[in-house]
C-alpha cells in the first residue's frame, strides 16, 4: 500500500469514526404533554440547566388540558410521553389502551375544594353545580373523594365538565357553578375573589398519583435506552429543583403567570413534599385508585398495579 493509498485509508476511517461519533450525539426530541405546572416544573427547570441536553434529550412540553384528552394524543402516537394523573390512565387501560406509567412526579393530592361564599357546610352542597376539567380526570375522582368526605355522594349534587382551572374560576364567578377543586395558587386567588376554602387535601398529605410518566407500550419496547436515560435527567432534575430555590420559585411564578412572587414560594414549598426524590410513583396511591374505580367499574376488580406501573426503566 503506498503512501497516498494509506492517507486515504486513514481519512476514510476518521470519517467513519466522526460519523459514529455524531450518530451517537444525536439529539433525541421527546413531545411531553402535561395538564398543569403542578409537578412538571423540575423538567423546565432541568431544560434550562441543561441536564437533559447533557444527555442528548431536548423536551418539548405541550400543554393540554385534562387528562383524558392529552391521553387520546398519546395514544394516537402524536407525543412520546404524557404527564397525567393516576384515574386517566386506570380508564384509559380498562377500554384496551396500551400504556403504563414510568414514573412520578407528583404523589400526594395537591387540591384544595373551594365553594362560593354563602356555602359554608356539606348540607348546603346538595343540588348544587361543581365544576370538573373532564369525566375520569383527576378532578373528577377529586372531587367524588371531597363528596365522600362531606358523607355526600355525586348524586347529590349537579358534577359538570367546565375544563381547565381558569375555566373553572371564571364559571364560578359567572354563577355557572358554584365550587371545585383548585391547585394550592389557584386556591389563593380564589380566596383573594371571596371564595371559601371548604377542604384542604394538601394538609391531609394523601398519597395520590396526581402528576405520572405515561407511555406508550410500543415506545418502551423501541426506546427502552431513551426512557432510562430520561428518567436518570428527571431524577437529577429533582435534585436541582430542591436545591435551587430561588430559580424554582422564579420559574414558578414565570411559567404559572402568578401575581406575586409569595405565592410561588407557596407552590414551591407545597411541591417539595409531594415531588418524589427517587421520581418513582406511589403504589400505595394506585392501590386508593384501583379501589375507587372498582367501585364504579367492574372490570377494575381483577386490575392489578403491575399491569399498569412498570418500574424498569428505573434500572
Amino acid at each position: 500500500m503506498n503512501f497516498k493509498t494509506s492517507l486515504v485509508v486513514i481519512l476514510l476511517a476518521g470519517s467513519l469514526v466522526n460519523s459514529a461519533a455524531l450518530a451517537l450525539a444525536q439529539t433525541t426530541n421527546l413531545r411531553i404533554a402535561f395538564n398543569g405546572y403542578g409537578g412538571t416544573l423540575p423538567l423546565f427547570l432541568g431544560q434550562d440547566a441543561g441536564i437533559f441536553k447533557k444527555q442528548n434529550l431536548q423536551l418539548e412540553m405541550i400543554f393540554i388540558p385534562g387528562g383524558s384528552l392529552s391521553l387520546q394524543a398519546l395514544i394516537g402516537k402524536s407525543l412520546e410521553l404524557l404527564l397525567t394523573g393516576g384515574p386517566p390512565v386506570v380508564n384509559a387501560y380498562l377500554q384496551g389502551a396500551k400504556i403504563k406509567i414510568i414514573g412520578g412526579m407528583t404523589n400526594l393530592l395537591p387540591y384544595t375544594f373551594v365553594a362560593v361564599g354563602g356555602i359554608r357546610g356539606a348540607e348546603q352542597l346538595k343540588g348544587k353545580k361543581i365544576g370538573i376539567s373532564r369525566f375520569g380526570s383527576n378532578t373528577d375522582y377529586v372531587v367524588r373523594l371531597a363528596l365522600n368526605q362531606f358523607a355526600l355522594s355525586a348524586n347529590d349534587v349537579q358534577v359538570m365538565q367546565v375544563g381547565g382551572s381558569q375555566a373553572r374560576l371564571l364559571a364560578m364567578k359567572s354563577g355557572a357553578i358554584q365550587a371545585t377543586v383548585l391547585s394550592p395558587e389557584e386556591a389563593v386567588v380564589a380566596q383573594k375573589m371571596g371564595y371559601g376554602v371548604m377542604l384542604d387535601f394538601i394538609e391531609k398529605g394523601i398519597e395520590f398519583p396526581h402528576v405520572n410518566v405515561v407511555v406508550r407500550d410500543d415506545y418502551l419496547e423501541s426506546q427502552a435506552a431513551t426512557m432510562r436515560t430520561f428518567l436518570r435527567a428527571y431524577v437529577e432534575s429533582v435534585r436541582y429543583y430542591k436545591s435551587h430555590r430561588t430559580e424554582a420559585v422564579s420559574k414558578i411564578v414565570a411559567l404559572s403567570k402568578l401575581p406575586d412572587r409569595q405565592m410561588g414560594e407557596v407552590v414551591y414549598d407545597g411541591s417539595l413534599r409531594a415531588t418524589p426524590d427517587d421520581g418513582k410513583p406511589t403504589l400505595k396511591g394506585m392501590e386508593v385508585v384501583l379501589d375507587a374505580v372498582a367501585k364504579e367499574n367492574p372490570k377494575a376488580k381483577a386490575l392489578t398495579i403491575q399491569q399498569v406501573v412498570d418500574l424498569r426503566y428505573f434500572q
